[in-house]
C-alpha cells in the first residue's frame, strides 16, 4: 500500500500536505482507494477561515474533499452493500436516521448530520486513501468513470435544488451564475422536461459552455451591475418571466434578480451560500407570492445523480478545465480561489514522474 499522502486541514491559512496512517475499517465502514476528488469554493472558505458553519477545524484537523471515488479496497464486518473491487462514488451526507428531520425524510437537515471531508470526525477524499462509513458508498455503473463519480456529490446538489424547485414539464427556469453548480443545475432542469432555461453569468466563456449545454437562453452582465430590476429587466426581454428561478453564485445582487424575474407564485431556490445577512425585496416577494427557499447538500439524490450521468442527460465532462495531481492540490486551491478556473478535478492515485 502507497503512502497515504492527505490534504489535511489544521485551521485558517493552514492546509498541510502530509501523510496520514491508513486505518484499518471497523465495523460498518469501508477503506476507498481515492481515484478522483473535485475541489469546490467550500474547500476554499474552509481553508481561509478556518471553519464552515458550525465547523471549526482550529480543534480538531480533518483530511478535507467532500467530492470523491474511488475502489473499495477493504471492508469492515458488518459491510453489505459493497465488496473489494467495487468502484463506488461517496456520499458526503451522513445523517442519523433516527431524529425529527430524518424521519421527515430530510436527511440533509438532520439535526446530527456529520459531512464527509468538512466535519473534523469524518476525513475526506483528498487523500490516497480514506475510510467512510458503508452506507456512504454508491457502486458506479461501468459506463461511468471516477471523474465522472467524482461529480456525483456537486450533481446531487443539484438533483436537491431541482426537486425544491418543483420545476415542471414546459416550465421556463432561470439559473444564475454559470460555474459548475450552474451548469449542472441547467442540465437537470432540461432534464426534468423545462422548456427553456435563461443562464446569466458576468463570464462570456462559461455562458458559451452553458449553450453548449443545453441553456435555450444566456444573458451576460457586468461586473457592475448595480440595480437588480435593471439586471432582471434584461432577462425578462429575452425570455419574459420564469416560472422558476435557481440562484448559484450567493450574491445578494443575484438573490435580488431573481425575485424580480420569477412570475407571480414563482419559486426562487437559493443554492449559492454567500453572506449570513442579506437585503431582499420582500414586497415584492410578498404581493407576488414568490415563494424564496434553500436547497442544502442532497437528501438521497446520489441514485438520481448517477442514472443522469449515466444516461448520458447530464454531461460532466465539458465542465472540467484542469487537472492536476494530489500533489498539486495547494495551486489547484488557489485557482480555485482566484476564480481562474471552471470545475478542478484531482487524481488522486498518481504521483509526479521522478
Amino acid at each position: 500500500m502507497s503512502t497515504n499522502l492527505s490534504a489535511v486541514l489544521y485551521g485558517k491559512d493552514d492546509l498541510r500536505m502530509e501523510a496520514v496512517p491508513v486505518k484499518e475499517p471497523k465495523e460498518g465502514e469501508v477503506l476507498v482507494s481515492v481515484r478522483a476528488g473535485g475541489v469546490c469554493h467550500t474547500d476554499v472558505h474552509m481553508l481561509d477561515h478556518g471553519k464552515i458553519g458550525n465547523f471549526d477545524f482550529q480543534a480538531a484537523p480533518t483530511v478535507i474533499g467532500h467530492e470523491l471515488s474511488g475502489v473499495v479496497s477493504k471492508v469492515g464486518p458488518g459491510v453489505a452493500n459493497v465488496k473489494p473491487g467495487d468502484r463506488i462514488a461517496v456520499d458526503s451526507v451522513l445523517s442519523c436516521g433516527s431524529c425529527s428531520q430524518c424521519k421527515r425524510g430530510r436527511l440533509n437537515t438532520c439535526l446530527n448530520v456529520v459531512y464527509v471531508g468538512i466535519s473534523a470526525s469524518v476525513n475526506g477524499g483528498l487523500a490516497r486513501y480514506t475510510v467512510i462509513p458503508a452506507k456512504a458508498a454508491y457502486v458506479l455503473p461501468d459506463s461511468v468513470d471516477f471523474e465522472e463519480g467524482a461529480f456525483t456529490e456537486p450533481l446531487a446538489v443539484c438533483v436537491n435544488a431541482v426537486n425544491r424547485s418543483n420545476i415542471a414539464l414546459g416550465d421556463t427556469v432561470l439559473v444564475l451564475g454559470a460555474g459548475p453548480i450552474g451548469l449542472l443545475t441547467l442540465q437537470v432542469a432540461r432534464a426534468r422536461g423545462a422548456a427553456n432555461v435563461c443562464v446569466a453569468d458576468i463570464n462570456s466563456d462559461r455562458l458559451q459552455l452553458a449553450k453548449k449545454l443545453g441553456a435555450s437562453h444566456t444573458v451576460l452582465f457586468s461586473t457592475d451591475e448595480a440595480d437588480a430590476r435593471v439586471s432582471a429587466q434584461k432577462i425578462l426581454e429575452q425570455v419574459g418571466e420564469a416560472d422558476s428561478a435557481l440562484e448559484c453564485t450567493g450574491a445578494e445582487l443575484c438573490i435580488q434578480v431573481a425575485v424580480y424575474a420569477v412570475r407571480a407564485g414563482g419559486c426562487v431556490t437559493v443554492v449559492g451560500i454567500g453572506a449570513e445577512h442579506m437585503n431582499l425585496p420582500i414586497t415584492e416577494c410578498v404581493l407576488k407570492e414568490v415563494d424564496v427557499r434553500g436547497a442544502a447538500a442532497n437528501s438521497f439524490c446520489y441514485p438520481a445523480a448517477i442514472k443522469l450521468m449515466e444516461t448520458g442527460q447530464v454531461k460532466v465532462k465539458p465542465i472540467i478545465s484542469h487537472r492536476f495531481l494530489l500533489d498539486e492540490l495547494p495551486h489547484a486551491i488557489g485557482l480555485v480561489r482566484n476564480r481562474q478556473c471552471n470545475k478542478v478535478m484531482i487524481d488522486c492515485s498518481k504521483s509526479p514522474q521522478k
